[in-house]
Order: structure tokens, then sequence, then C-alpha cells
């Protein structure tokens, strides 16, 4: 037996999100039939991030089990062989005993883009999320830089997250910007249900000047997400780097 540590990118439009969903086209489903594919081995990849319907990766990590005797190189050929053309493995690679894409995980970096144009773009539709107001950038720098170190985030999870423990450690919260593009890049130990998705929407209401950054400190502080904004549509997150 062996157990492979695999890096790969993919196109989250058309999947529900990672997580096997009886009937649903998944990430991991689409990995395990193809895994069973090459080995006959019946396996669960496990992913060290659960993205969400929509969401993209640039750099998610997985890792599963297997009895088939083939060198990480050409595991990686035949995988991307059988694959769908929106999800391509990057790197396989052999994994100690103990490795667990998930909780091996020390911290995740994921970013969220938004294009600011007056119109939107035909090619990046799945993409960016399109804003045609204009966006204090300044502003929301400000806002953002306040998650920054460890907090109870309950006024930005969702409302049907059941994880007990809603405190995070946030180590980067940035924004930059590019052609048009703005970049909200967040690094932390682990992310609450669509977390990153209402800090953004909340972010945009701070950038439209419904709210100061002072105000975006208060909600965060408040644990209330009555206060935040709308959750941000998916589209736009990306999951970028995994840290072991």
């Amino acid at each position: 037996m062996q157990n492979l540590k695999l890096t790969m990118e993919y196109d989250g439009t058309a999947y529900h999100g990672w997580q096997v969903q009886p009937g649903l086209p998944t990430i991991q489903g689409v990995f395990d039939e193809t895994v069973k594919r090459i080995s006959g081995d019946e396996v669960r990849v496990t992913g060290a991030g659960r993205t969400d319907a929509g969401v993209h990766a640039m750099g998610q990590v997985a890792n599963f089990w297997t009895k088939k005797d083939l060198a990480p190189d050409a595991w990686r050929r035949a995988l991307n062989g059988l694959l769908p053309s929106d999800i391509v493995v990057q790197r396989v690679e052999p994994a100690p005993e103990d490795f667990d894409a998930r909780r091996s995980a020390r911290h995740k970096t994921y970013r969220y883009t938004i294009l600011n144009t007056p119109h939107p773009s035909a090619l990046e539709r799945h993409w960016v999320l399109h804003i045609s107001d204009s966006l204090a950038l300044a502003e929301m720098a400000e806002g953002a830089a306040y998650l920054i170190g460890e907090h109870d985030f309950s006024a930005f999870r969702a409302a049907n997250d059941n994880l007990r423990n809603p405190v995070r450690r946030v180590y980067e919260a940035r924004f930059g910007s590019e052609a048009n593009h703005l970049h909200l890049v967040m690094t932390g130990s682990g992310f609450l249900k669509h977390m990153i998705r209402i800090i953004v929407g909340t972010l945009l209401d701070v950038g439209r000047g419904k709210l100061t950054p002072d105000d975006f400190q208060r909600i965060l502080r408040s644990k209330d997400r009555q206060g935040a904004g709308r959750t941000a549509p998916p589209h736009g997150l990306c999951l970028m780097h995994v840290s072991y």
C-alpha cells in the first residue's frame, strides 16, 4: 500500500463542490471513480479544502491509499489521461503514512477576484465577480486588516454551518489590484462555511460607502451574522495554496 499526495487545479463551474453528493457531479466523486478505473481500488480521495459549488482551485491538495504499484509520475499521467479537461493533476508524490491532506494542513490561502469595470467580461465570467460601482479600495483594505489575528468569526459564517468552534486565525488579509481586477487574498488556519464570501460581501459595502472600516470591525466583534453583508457569489473564489 502506498499513500499518494496529489496537487491539482480545477475549474469548479460544472461541479457541486469538492465533497461527494449522491446524484451530483463533484470533484471528489470524479477522482474516486478515476482512481478506481486505474487501480480497481475502492477509495475515498481526501481533499485539503471542501470547496463549495462553483469555487475553483489552483493548488488543491488531496491524498489516497492504493495497492496499485505505479510510480508517482505514471499515476499523474494516468489520472490526467482519464480526468475531464477542467481538472488537472499537477503533481503526484509519495506521502508519509501519517499524511492526511485535510488533517495535516497548517494554512490555506484563498483569493477572491472582483472585476471592477463598467461592463462584464465574457471570457472571465466564471472566474470573477463583476462590480460596476466605483469602489474605495483603501477603505476596503483598511477593513480587511481587522481580520488578521485570532477571532470568533461567527458574524461571517453561514447560518447552516454546524462546526462547533467558530474561532479561526487569519495570517493574511490584503487587497491587491491589477488591470481593473481587485484581489482579496486571505491565509488562515482554516475557514468557516462561506466565511470568505460573506467577508467579501461586507467589504463591498465598505467599498461602496455603505459601511466604514470601523463599522466592519464592529461587525466582526459583534459575532452577529445579521450585521454583515450579503454572501458574495462562489465563482470569484479560488483555493490557491495549502501549506503543510
